[in-house]
């Protein structure tokens, strides 16, 4: 697969607020980017909450921040959700964790027994598993998230798949899975199941996976939810055996960054390597998306362009980790562990935007 770069067409610059106590986290783990007209939306890695922005003349400021803690009840008060995928339907912003584990990681100033013992062992954080909406309204210029509210003679409020404190309804499920089932309990970065992509259109809701990935094949999971009793229940498709839809897609050994579809159902992927090494990242487009069936396997999605790499300067920098169309029609290019030259001042980064059209 050769190289297909493409010229930036723009820099964003997007500020948090100065006093953010958890501020060089969130500026250098940004995992998921979401636009509604002239907000931003972000989630990273080491906390369990959503930022807003709003739309600057270079960017995107004026920061607010949500907890999930205000909306639910999470199983670990001070665990994080690893949240890595964010949608929009209105009037829903919907969120997903990783629903993965994790394996500890050796520390080069530890004996080597100590270090052995670190890679064996795997961690599950309770708060992972999560997967639900909140109700995002407009209010003048800027959405806002609320625990409840009215929307068209009707009232709605944030609603969380059902699970357990070491897994979800849909976890349970592809326990069972043919395809999935040997990955379940293996951990992300090791080819084990790892969500970081989510998008959502009418009642279909993809799940895009980092991992596994199957002989080259990416996985999209579909699902749909009802409300029952304050909690989303997975329902079957009408004459379908499972509660869940798998969608293989051939993205040459990548898994699946980001999600988004565009208002004419066409069907974007942010992709990239499922390890934990460097690699290309490419934007990669389904026209018209996934066929609306129980399940479908993808041989040649139309791949676009790469996006910009730090790792050609550094290791493990620029990690392209979120895909955000914004109102201009440009394509925003959010990273992780951005590279130094992509900070500005105290509470700063640049992220790149493109053109989709030549």
């Amino acid at each position: 697969m050769k190289p297909s770069h493409k010229k930036i067409a723009q820099k964003c610059l997007i500020q948090f607020e100065k006093d953010f106590p958890n501020m060089e986290d969130l500026r250098t783990e940004i995992s998921s980017s979401l636009a509604t007209e002239n907000n931003l939306w972000l989630s990273y890695d080491e906390d369990a909450g959503i930022e807003r922005l709003t739309r600057t003349e270079r960017g995107y400021g004026y920061h607010k921040h949500y907890e999930l803690f205000d909306f639910f009840d999470l199983p670990n008060a001070n665990g994080e959700a690893d949240m890595e995928a964010l949608a929009y339907q209105e009037p829903y912003l919907w969120f997903c964790g990783s629903m993965s584990l994790k394996r500890n990681s050796p520390s080069a100033d530890d004996p080597v027994e100590k270090q052995l013992e670190s890679l064996s062992e795997v961690a599950t954080d309770e708060n992972r598993f999560s997967l639900g909406c909140i109700p995002c309204i407009k209010k003048g210029d800027s959405y806002e998230l609320v625990r409840e509210t009215e929307y068209e003679g009707r009232k709605i409020r944030a609603l969380m798949l059902r699970g357990g404190t070491k897994s979800t309804e849909l976890h349970n499920a592809l326990m069972r899975d043919e395809h999935l089932e040997r990955f379940m309990m293996i951990p992300c970065k090791d080819n084990g199941f790892d969500i970081e992509g989510l998008a959502v259109c009418n009642e279909r809701i993809f799940i895009g996976l980092r991992g596994p990935v199957l002989n080259g094949y990416a996985v999209i999971l579909e699902i749909s939810c009802k409300e029952f009793d304050g909690e989303l229940l997975l329902s079957k498709k009408q004459d379908e055996e499972k509660l869940y839809r798998k969608h293989f897609v051939d993205l040459r050994g990548m898994g699946i960054r980001e999600l988004n579809i565009t208002k004419n159902g066409d069907l974007y992927l942010l992709a990239g390597p499922t390890m934990d090494l460097d690699g290309t990242i490419s934007i990669y487009k389904i026209e018209g998306g996934l066929p609306d069936r129980h399940g479908s396997v993808i041989h040649e999605p139309e791949r676009l362009f790469d996006v910009a790499r730090g790792s050609e300067l550094e290791h493990g920098a620029d990690k392209a980790e979120g895909m955000a169309f914004l109102p201009n029609g440009r394509l925003l290019i959010t990273y992780d562990s951005p590279v130094a030259e992509r900070l500005e001042g105290d509470n700063g980064v640049w992220m790149d935007c493109y053109d989709l059209e030549e």
